[in-house]
């Protein structure tokens, strides 16, 4: 176990940039086609107008709300009848017109990259309206594709079955191969917007990252006031966010799909805030103390004494001390390779 997290105690670069990988994590797609502009119109005639009863409200910094809907397979049009492909189409709300103008570049800054751990996006409508939900804002849409297992916080928290442990390994093995190629194309973390809500499930639970800078400073303080779980030392002590901040972040979340619960998460934490192991986990935890209960005896023990150590390794609260991202994945894939 010992040569496993050996990678760990290696020195860090004392930039801590991104580093640029030797192999490839994941064959990148191209865009084979531009993200479609749409007209606010027809999707106000394809949603029915936006009835209230298909309003789900967000946690997202800009996000207000969003809504299932349809297009049609051939010409990709909006459509009202269930039987072309769906999608979601969410309301993004900004503050002012240069808000929704930086918003805008930020959306089509993503349309040059695809990849398969990242929320396809197939087109936007950017027309300066009043916002549906909240009048005094500037709103726009995106439409992007439509992920059947939701949001990867419903699969935790919620009160869907529990995740057998070898999807739980899959999760996060996509979050972070999504994580890696963000990092690679935009030289910079997205701290405030890397939390579960964020990581989207297909049919087959393969993680896929949303992603928009969100440019409303407010909203940010309010969430980082509020989620200090996933606050590490360094932001709170001087503001400094870098790489090594997603990783903290990811930590948490990896924990989170460990434990499966907000109660045993808080213990946690509490318990962590005394120890001298400079973690989120104490020194003296207990994998079966931690790991879901629903899961029973239905894992492998091995993997799961790894993963904790892999969970404390990120969370540390020297960021230097802290893995990159790619021995992060090489950890999760001997993981997902270790037997019962």
């Amino acid at each position: 176990m010992g040569n496993i997290v050996k990678p760990f105690k290696q020195q860090q670069p004392s930039s801590y940039a991104y580093q640029p990988l030797t192999v490839p994590l994941i064959s990148v797609e191209a865009q084979n086609e531009d993200m479609k502009d749409f007209s606010f119109s027809e999707w106000m005639k394809a949603m029915e107008k936006f009835r209230q009863d298909r309003v789900k409200i967000c946690e997202n910094s800009c996000i207000r709300a969003f809504y299932k809907g349809y297009i049609d397979e051939t010409t990709f049009a909006p459509s009202r009848t269930k039987t072309g492909t769906p999608v979601s189409v969410i309301e993004c709300v900004h503050s002012t017109s240069q808000a929704l103008q930086e918003w805008m570049e930020e959306v089509k800054s993503l349309e040059k990259h695809s990849h398969p751990n990242l929320v396809k996006i197939l087109g936007y409508c950017c027309e300066d309206n009043e916002s549906l939900l909240v009048n005094t804002n500037k709103s726009s849409l995106l439409v992007l594709e439509y992920l059947h297992k939701g949001r990867l916080d419903h699969h935790i928290f919620g009160k869907e079955e529990a995740l057998p442990w070898e999807t739980r390994v899959k999760i996060a093995i996509g979050t972070v191969q999504g994580l890696v190629f963000l990092h690679s194309i935009k030289n910079r973390p997205l701290h405030f917007e890397f939390r579960p809500h964020n990581i989207m499930l297909d049919e087959q639970y393969n993680a896929k990252l949303f992603y928009l800078e969100s440019n409303n400073q407010r909203l940010k303080d309010e969430r980082f006031m509020g989620r200090t779980e996933y606050i590490p030392h360094e932001c709170v002590m001087s503001g400094y966010v870098g790489m090594e901040t997603d990783v903290y972040i990811f930590g948490v979340i990896l924990l989170e799909l460990l434990a499966g619960s907000v109660d045993r998460l808080t213990n946690l934490q509490n318990q962590s805030a005394g120890a001298r192991t400079g973690s989120f986990l104490s020194e003296n935890y207990k994998i079966g103390e931690i790991i879901d209960p629903r899961l029973g005896t239905d894992y492998p023990m091995n993997a799961a004494t790894l993963m904790g150590i892999l969970i404390q390794s990120c969370t540390k609260r020297d960021k230097k001390k802290r893995p990159l991202m790619q021995q992060v994945l090489d950890v999760l894939n001997i993981i997902a390779a270790t037997e019962y």
